[in-house]
């Protein structure tokens, strides 16, 4: 049986180990990369040090490792962010919708059908390779374009917080991941664009992943105002950071709750060029064995495309989240 991983305090012993090596990531105004830690050993000193790393570094680490981690000790390192989420598509409300004719099954139903077969409840498999075989699977053509940018399950009342993506098989070009820092993008918001939204709430879709692939029993709205989603402030307060971010999850099926549809779309077309200007962003090219994670309350993220001939594989984890606090109420 699957359990919710939980980070095990280290004996005393540990406190001994090498000391983590921590610099800023290079060419990006955030984020910091990590290397020297063993994820089988995780003492409350290291775990400490980065949480205040992540904190003051706008929300993204990268742990670089330099062979491919275990299940158990990718958990292990989530378990430092939080409690671990469902993997999204797995169970109804969390990224997958019953299908119509689908016997609707109770959580824990559907966990125990998912352990019948073997299946980690709490890792998502992310690309083009079997993840037990490594042999090449056919996916969607769009898995290979470019992915817009997003904040993961954003479209449920309370996301995830972190996500985790540990690089399993990657293409020697293409496939890197952009981040975008919000809490940079909310401190030069221009105080017109600020007071106009400062109350506002944006729905943010579920019908569509990042890849532009539609999620399991979810069709095609009519038009954005009808779409199934869940509304959230536009502008967000960070517990514990006391920062401040933009958050308005995915342009696509996006809707400003209360406007007429083309209000909305002018005023979300103004938020997202914004939001996602250059001098906020940061392109990571990944390295086999990287762990990257990031606070999906302060950063958004998109993936850019890649040859369809090449393979990509990655192991993603997630926290479970927070109610979404608003800056302004």
């Amino acid at each position: 049986m699957f359990a919710s991983p939980k980070f095990n305090e280290q004996p005393a012993a540990s406190l001994a180990m090498p000391p983590l090596d921590i610099k800023p990531l290079e060419g990006a105004r955030f984020g910091a990369e990590i290397t020297g830690l063993d994820p089988k050993n995780i003492t409350a000193a290291q775990r400490a040090l980065i949480r205040d790393t992540y904190k003051s570094r706008h929300g993204l680490l990268c742990f670089s490792f330099e062979r491919l981690l275990e299940a158990g000790e990718l958990h292990a390192l989530t378990a430092v962010f939080g409690e671990n989420e469902y993997a999204p598509g797995l169970i109804d409300g969390i990224g997958k919708r019953a299908t119509e004719g689908e016997k609707n099954l109770s959580a824990d139903e559907q966990l125990a059908a998912l352990r019948a077969q073997g299946r980690d409840p709490y890792m998502a498999y992310i690309g083009n390779l079997d993840p037990h075989t490594l042999a090449v699977k056919p996916v969607d053509e769009k898995f290979f374009g470019e992915w817009e940018w997003h904040t993961d399950m954003s479209y449920i009342e309370i996301p995830p917080t972190f996500s985790l993506l540990h690089a399993r098989a990657i293409p020697e070009e293409g496939g890197d991941t952009g981040f975008c820092s919000q809490v940079l993008a909310a401190r030069q918001l221009p105080e017109a664009l600020r007071t106009k939204v400062a109350h506002l709430k944006v729905k943010h879709d579920s019908t569509y992943g990042s890849s532009g692939i539609a999620r399991p029993g979810m069709t095609a709205p009519a038009s954005p105002m009808e779409a199934v989603g869940y509304p959230h402030p536009v502008l967000r307060s960070i517990p514990g950071t006391g920062d401040e971010a933009i958050f308005l999850g995915r342009r696509t099926n996006g809707y400003v709750m209360g406007m007429a549809l083309d209000e909305s779309e002018k005023l979300l077309d103004e938020l997202w060029a914004h939001a996602t200007q250059e001098a906020f962003c940061y392109r990571h090219q990944w390295r086999v064995g990287q762990v990257v994670v990031w606070d999906n309350r302060m950063l958004l993220h998109m993936r850019y495309p890649m040859d369809n001939s090449k393979a990509r594989l990655m192991w993603r984890t997630q926290t479970k989240g927070e109610a979404v606090v608003p800056a302004y109420n």
